[in-house]
C-alpha cells in the first residue's frame, strides 16, 4: 500500500509541525480500493496519523518545546470525475473525517486544499456537512488560479517547501518535484486487486436493462424530497463506453440545468459506482448519452436509488 497510497511527510512548519502531503489528484482512487477493502484503508489512515503523532514527540524532544499539532496538504490537480465520486472514497473519508474530528481535532493545525476545481467540490460537499465548525475553520481551499504557494510559504520555510509547491527544495539532480522525497503517484496493476471484476452487475436481479441506440439518450429520473439525500449509482456497459451526466430541475415543469457535466466511463472492469449530495429538494435526471456514437448501440445495465440523509451518513466500513 506504500507504493500507492500517496502520503508522504515533507518536513516540518516554522512551528516545528510535521506537514503530510497528499497527491490526491493522481492518485489511482478506483484501484486503491479495488485492493484493499475499505476497513484496511481506514486503518492505514490511523497508522499514518499515530506515526504524524510519533513525529510530533520527537521534535518536543528535539526542539526542548511542545509540539503536537499536524499539517495537510492536499493536491487536487488532475483529480478525475471518477475520482471524486467514487463510492467506495467517499464512505471512508466519511467515516475518517468523523473518526479524525472526534478524536485528534485538537491535533489539526491546518489543511490546506489545492488546485480545487469543480470535481472537488463534489467530493467536498459529501464529507464537509459531517465536519464539526472547529475542523472547518482549519481548512485552507484555494482555486488553481489563487496564490496558495505563497500562503503555504507564510507557514512553512522555503527550503523545506518543494519547489513545485512554491519552496526551493530539489532533488540532488534539481528536479523541483521532489521524486526522492514524493515519488510520483502510481497506478494499481490489476493483479493486486482483491478480486476478478467479471462483469456480474448484468446478473443481478434488480437491475434495469436497457438498450441505448446509437446518436439517443436514455434518462432516468428521481424525485427528491429531502434536502441532504444521497443519489447513488451502479452501471455497466455489455461493451465499448457511454456517457453519464446528471441534470436536476426544481420542479417537473421546469428547466433543467447540468449538474454534472458528460462523462465518457468505460466499464470494462467493473461496473461504475458513485454517489452526489443532494443538496436541494426537486428532479434528479441521469442521462446515459449515446449520442456520439454513429456505430453501435449500447447494451446497459443499471441500478441507481436515492437515500436518506440518515441512511447516508451512517456508513458501515467493511
Amino acid at each position: 500500500m506504500l507504493k500507492y497510497v500517496p502520503f508522504h511527510l515533507i518536513g516540518y512548519d516554522k512551528d516545528g509541525n510535521p506537514v503530510l502531503y497528499i497527491d490526491f489528484g493522481n492518485a489511482d482512487i478506483k484501484g486503491i480500493f479495488n485492493s484493499v477493502k475499505s476497513s484496511e484503508m481506514c486503518s492505514y489512515c490511523i497508522y499514518t496519523l499515530q506515526y504524524l503523532l510519533e513525529k510530533c514527540r520527537e521534535q518536543t524532544q528535539k526542539l526542548g518545546k511542545p509540539v503536537t499539532l499536524m499539517n495537510f496538504i492536499f493536491n487536487f490537480e488532475n483529480l478525475t470525475f471518477a475520482s471524486a465520486t467514487n463510492k467506495k472514497m467517499l464512505e471512508t473519508l466519511l467515516f475518517f473525517a468523523k473518526m479524525m474530528q472526534d478524536n485528534y481535532p485538537e491535533r489539526i493545525k491546518a489543511i490546506y486544499f489545492l488546485n480545487a476545481s469543480f470535481y472537488f467540490s463534489l467530493a467536498f460537499n459529501v464529507v464537509k456537512h459531517v465536519l464539526a465548525s472547529v475542523v472547518l475553520s482549519k481548512i485552507r481551499c484555494y482555486s488553481p488560479d489563487d496564490d496558495w504557494k505563497g500562503a503555504l510559504l507564510e507557514k512553512i520555510d522555503n527550503e523545506v517547501l518543494p519547489a513545485f509547491l512554491g519552496g526551493t527544495q530539489t532533488d540532488p539532480d534539481g528536479n523541483p518535484f521532489c521524486k526522492s522525497l514524493i515519488p510520483p503517484a502510481r497506478k494499481v496493476p490489476e493483479s493486486l486487486y482483491l478480486t476478478n471484476f467479471a462483469k456480474k452487475l448484468s446478473r443481478s436481479k434488480d437491475v434495469r436493462k436497457v438498450t441505448v441506440t446509437r446518436l439517443s439518450k436514455e434518462a432516468c429520473t428521481y424525485e427528491v424530497t429531502e434536502p441532504g439525500s444521497y443519489l447513488e449509482w451502479e452501471f455497466e456497459t455489455k461493451n465499448k463506453d457511454i456517457g453519464f451526466a446528471v441534470l436536476f430541475k426544481p420542479a417537473k415543469d421546469s428547466k433543467s440545468s447540468e449538474l454534472l457535466p458528460k462523462q465518457r466511463i468505460h466499464t470494462c472492469y467493473e461496473p461504475e459506482k458513485g454517489l452526489l449530495r443532494c443538496d436541494k429538494s426537486g428532479i434528479y435526471i441521469c442521462v446515459f448519452d449515446n449520442s456520439y456514437s454513429w456505430l453501435y448501440s449500447k447494451e446497459l445495465y443499471f441500478r441507481i436509488q436515492v437515500t436518506p440523509p440518515r441512511e447516508s451518513e451512517d456508513v458501515n466500513i467493511s
